[in-house]
């Protein structure tokens, strides 16, 4: 088998990575879902304060595409219901039963009759259970059209962004869960599914996985990203041109609920970042709000709370819920320190990609990495930092140009529906202009999905 080589990127090398131990929280008491979390959705709410809910009731539904529901990741009662501007549904918390937590059942089968069961069973299950939005499409980055018809489904098993949890690490004890997802995936849809996977990966339960076209990767991140994946192996070039695309844990709870019948919710989260004490993967449930993710490990202030990796994550509080799709919670030192004629000094503990400074030299050993952006934000200057970072065969400078004067043609010309935010969040890192890249690209793909 062929692999893959990634040239192109630049993997972080930052403090706080977690160690190998997995550890338990004690019970959980409460759990938070957020229609933030859904990008695209117009949720309509289905239950109120009071409510009393099992583990896998409907908490909201998509006004889209009204079979698509979010469904409790816990059985207990809702306790908060919290609305923001114009009366937009933000939180939804929910305390969970201290003794029988209750679960919705759905239909159970082996791991022989998954490979048999028909498309439009395993897509009702799905919706009702509310584990459909673990299906996303390119392009837009949506949750998957339950109408809709894909040309593959990809699922990324190589971690390459900051503090990722190993993929094998986190599938430990799950192996014929995700077999069973897989085999539910291709009946689903009928077309390939791909798996990809470093080129050092040793784990049998992916490099022998049924069912699957397997590749191999090898390169600095963004070489895991799905995006960049998608990129080399069946390019997006219309918006017609759909790919769905799910976490590797999500093909697992999948197999999980057709084998068992009841909505899985236990998760893997990695906890990073120097401002944290205890650094470390932590066995939980969706949802588990931060402050108790981070009960009894102590964190240096000041500092910055994100649901996420450092590069794609969101700036949370600690009475935020987990996100749906994430894995990791970094912690890392609050700055706004500005040095004077910073950009003078030799830089031996300054963090350098580009090897500007004396720390480029050593491989950035000896420099952190904290929120201080070192500069303000200037005009767009073509140095080629963003391109040295971006392995995919899009300019991406013209593309930014293109998107802030709403050049739909020239958008389309230069690659837009291949473009998500997170394979262009390493260009922000790196940006001498100091641009919020993802958010163009984010605003760019906004445009086209309402004007293209």
């Amino acid at each position: 088998m062929s692999v893959i080589t990634i040239r192109k990127g630049h993997t972080l090398r930052i403090g706080g990575v977690p160690e190998s131990s997995i550890i338990s929280l004690q019970p959980v008491g409460r759990v938070a879902v957020s229609p933030g979390d859904f990008y695209g959705m117009k949720p309509k709410l289905l239950v109120k304060v009071g409510d009393e809910v099992k583990k896998g009731t409907p908490l909201f539904a998509d006004k889209r595409f009204g079979d698509v529901v979010v469904t409790s990741p816990a059985g207990g009662r809702v306790s908060e219901v919290l609305l923001g501007d114009r009366r937009r549904l933000e939180k939804i918390i929910i305390e969970i039963a201290a003794a029988g937590e209750e679960a919705e059942r759905f239909p159970a089968c082996s791991l022989g009759e998954c490979r048999m069961l028909e498309p439009a069973a395993i897509r009702s299950t799905l919706l009702r259970s509310g584990l459909w939005p673990v299906l996303r499409q390119r392009p837009f980055s949506i949750i998957a059209d339950p109408q809709g018809s894909p040309k593959a489904v990809f699922v990324s098993a190589m971690s390459t962004a900051p503090f990722a949890p190993s993929v094998s690490r986190g599938l430990e004890g799950r192996e014929h869960f995700f077999q069973a997802g897989l085999f539910l995936l291709g009946r689903l849809t009928g077309v390939p599914v791909h798996l990809s996977v470093s080129a050092d990966e040793t784990a049998q339960m992916l490099v022998k996985a049924e069912g699957v076209a397997l590749h191999r990767f090898r390169g600095p991140h963004p070489a895991g990203n799905v995006g960049i994946q998608i990129h080399h192996i069946a390019p997006i070039r219309h918006r017609d041109d759909v790919a769905w695309y799910l976490l590797p844990r999500d093909v697992a709870r999948i197999g999980e609920l057709f084998l068992t019948g009841e909505l899985p919710t236990d998760i893997l989260v990695a906890l990073g970042g120097e401002a944290l004490s205890k650094r470390c993967y932590v066995r939980t449930r969706q949802g588990i709000l931060l402050e108790d993710l981070l009960s009894g490990n102590d964190v240096r202030q000041p500092a910055r709370l994100i649901s996420g990796d450092v590069l794609t994550g969101t700036m949370s509080g600690r009475t935020d819920g987990l996100g749906f799709y994430d894995e990791v919670v970094s912690v890392i030192p609050e700055s706004h320190r500005r040095d004077f004629l910073g950009w003078l000094l030799p830089g031996r503990k300054r963090y350098s990609a580009s090897n500007l400074f004396l720390s480029g030299l050593y491989a950035n050993k000896g420099t952190r990495l904290d929120t201080s952006m070192n500069g303000s934000r200037r005009v767009i200057i073509p140095f080629g930092n963003i391109e040295s970072v971006l392995p995919m065969d899009i300019l991406p400078t013209w593309l930014l140009k293109m998107i802030i004067a709403r050049d739909i043609d020239e958008m389309e010309r230069l690659g837009i529906y291949e473009c998500d935010p997170e394979d262009f969040a390493l260009c922000s890192f790196v940006d001498a202009s100091k641009m919020e890249i993802s958010a163009i690209i984010r605003e760019g793909l906004d445009y086209m999905q309402q004007n293209g």
